[in-house]
């Protein structure tokens, strides 16, 4: 089982495996300014309504990244509608074929929930970009020619590098405070697993039938390629009809 469901990002605490925060779980899904370990922008952050993509270029990237925000856009998310899709919603809807409301927020506790972040080692806040390349160990120039092209990218209303749509070019990074939130690749599971046949018996080395032995979900190969197809649900789809097909099978040996 070497290979595994790559799956969008997550903030987590570095101390409360069960930490959850709803408006930066919310704040995670929205295409606002990306940064690499390297403190440089890696990618169009629209990226984020495509989970399986979302989660491959997390990944490739070191498994994180920082998604950055300044004192006016807290200001504005704290009392304003963003005209904007969470991608979950936007995932979620799509596939039930219902209509999606396109505003998220306001977020009236946006500062306490960063801090709620910050307390759980998800975040940090500084008042310059030199304190915050220094805190996250970014080279300065770097983060600070990133930040420098991005807002002129805003200003311009085009994005000549990733090609980001103008409606998420709202944003721009330039009076702090700052807020670096840090964003983690997530697995759904395992690509791969044990040769199954079609009543998820396992087989042996020779591809015979070891008797009374069954693999189901994700533990069963046949059911993916090399990836995870960009379609919610079909691992637990499989994984509760393995288990009825296995069960079935196994029931008429008793």
């Amino acid at each position: 089982m070497g290979v595994f469901e790559n799956h969008a990002a997550s903030v987590v605490s570095k101390t409360d495996p069960k930490w959850h925060n709803d408006t930066i779980f919310t704040l995670t899904n929205l295409p606002f300014l990306w940064l690499n370990r390297r403190g440089q922008r890696f990618v169009n952050e629209d990226i984020v309504y495509d989970f399986a993509l979302w989660g491959n270029i997390t990944y490739t990237n070191g498994g994180y990244y920082y998604f950055i925000l300044d004192q006016p856009t807290i200001d504005y998310l704290k009392t304003h509608r963003l005209d904007w899709t969470d991608s979950f919603e936007r995932t979620f809807k799509t596939l039930s074929h219902q209509d999606m409301t396109h505003t998220v927020g306001p977020f009236p506790t946006i500062e306490k929930d960063l801090q709620d972040a910050i307390n759980e080692g998800a975040a940090v806040k500084e008042q310059t970009l030199a304190q915050i390349a220094n805190t996250l160990n970014f080279d300065y120039n770097t983060i600070q020619q990133t930040v420098l092209e991005y807002n002129q990218i805003i200003n311009s209303g085009f994005d000549s590098d990733f090609n980001k749509s103008e409606e998420f070019l709202q944003f721009p990074v330039s009076q702090g405070p700052f807020y670096a939130v840090q964003a983690q690749s997530t697995t759904l599971g395992t690509i791969g697993g044990i040769a199954v046949d079609e009543a998820l018996h396992v087989l042996d080395k020779n591809g015979q039938i070891i008797p009374n032995l069954y693999a189901t979900g994700n533990n069963a190969s046949g059911m993916y390629d090399t990836s995870y197809p960009t379609l919610e649900g079909i691992s637990c789809a499989f994984a509760w009809n393995s288990g009825r097909i296995a069960g079935e099978d196994a029931a008429k040996s008793l």
